[in-house]
């Protein structure tokens, strides 16, 4: 299943999680199920850093201008 927003691939991740917690998992669905899971889990890792080289890139770039203003 093809999943491309980080909301998406959370909600599944949840989703899962609370399935096994239930053991509403068969044996026969567990191998796909883990693939599915690691491939959102790598989706919203790589999301999250990607957001926060932006977000230190924008605040490096404001503290050093801030820096030359002063």
């Amino acid at each position: 299943m093809s999943r491309d927003t980080y909301e998406s691939n959370i909600a599944f991740i949840d989703a899962t999680v609370k399935r096994l917690e239930r053991n509403e998992v068969s044996i026969d669905e567990l191998e796909t199920l883990a693939r599915e899971f690691a491939d959102a889990r790598k989706f919203c890792a790589d999301r999250l850093t990607r957001i926060e080289s932006v977000v230190q890139a924008t605040l490096g770039g404001d503290d050093s201008q801030s820096a030359d203003r002063g």
